[in-house]
């Protein structure tokens, strides 16, 4: 039986309480169903898992903590052609802010696009990667990626970086105190960490919670605003800009029919008129409109080391 009170991952002795609970059975078929990929042995004997809200910070959280997803998981989503975009809008932004002279890590290489353009334009940039797979590519295009973690870089290469960065990482760790923690090692005084995750509180929410993929063994924290401006409570930073992914094209028919769903057919009478006037042109035509107004899949915070 999961405990209504366990210790928050973020705040050193803090509380977190318990506020969903999630049956294991029914997330191993849907990933079965859905990606064709079988996630027993990450649950083990687990039948149920639950949602947790530290008390200081309000960050949500999945636990028990040993159910994320390992090097061969990632492995197989990375078989899709949409797992790992080469270059993406927080990508964009981040290239804006930067100084040529800048000396720059980032957490999570991934599909190392962002590494390998950023080399391309003669940034000094060093990635880490727990891939084998991309490490095996990174060397191969001669990008500079290592494959350790950063709790094992940051022991040899405290105050290093102008900039530490990392992009639709954070969810996936469930030690986030240590992770943010040596990343902060790893910044000189005045340097930049930048996080992108996805937006919990945008319209992602509306479809259980964000999808499957927003669950373990994938994603192990539910990051919103509010959670990522605490994060100046617990470390030596200062936000300096928060920055929202308009809704992006790759992602509007998820928006779309997640409005038409929650937001219109959960009530009778507004799916009635709906279907009557065949509206969904007309709300296709509106967010067309109004796209880049709206807020899409991800929030990116850019803090300062103080």
């Amino acid at each position: 039986m999961l405990k209504k009170i366990i210790k928050s991952p973020l705040v050193v002795s803090g509380d977190a309480i318990l506020k969903e609970i999630i049956d294991t059975d029914k997330v191993i078929k849907m990933y079965q169903s859905q990606f064709n990929i079988d996630v027993n042995k990450y649950f083990g004997k687990i039948k149920k898992f639950g949602i947790y809200e530290c008390a200081n910070t309000k960050y949500r959280f999945y636990y028990p903590f040993n159910i994320d997803g390992d090097g061969e998981f990632y492995e197989k989503l990375q078989k899709f052609e949409w797992y790992y975009m080469p270059w993406k809008w927080e990508n964009e932004i981040t290239l804006k802010s930067v100084e040529k002279g800048d000396k720059i890590l980032e957490v999570g290489s991934g599909g190392l696009g962002f590494l390998e353009k950023m080399q391309q334009k003669s940034f000094d940039i060093t990635g880490l990667e727990l891939n084998e797979q991309s490490v095996i590519k990174a060397k191969e295009k001669d990008l500079k990626v290592l494959n350790e973690t950063i709790q094992e870089h940051s022991k040899n290469n405290t105050n290093k970086y102008d900039v530490v960065c990392s992009f639709q990482v954070l969810e996936h760790i469930s030690d986030v105190h240590s992770f943010l923690k040596t990343q902060i090692d790893c910044l000189k005084k005045g340097g930049k960490l930048i996080i992108s995750v996805p937006n919990n509180d945008s319209f992602i929410k509306l479809t259980d919670g964000g999808g499957l993929l927003n669950k373990p063994p994938h994603h192990m924290g539910l990051w919103d605003e509010k959670s990522l401006k605490k994060i100046t409570k617990i470390f030596n930073l200062k936000v300096e800009n928060i920055d929202f992914e308009p809704l992006q094209k790759y992602h509007f028919d998820w928006y779309i029919n997640s409005i038409i769903k929650e937001k219109i057919y959960k009530n009778r009478f507004y799916r009635k008129v709906f279907n009557k006037f065949k509206l969904k042109n007309i709300l296709i035509k509106i967010v067309k409109r109004f796209q880049y107004k709206i807020h899409g899949h991800s929030i990116m915070v850019t803090y300062t080391k103080l």
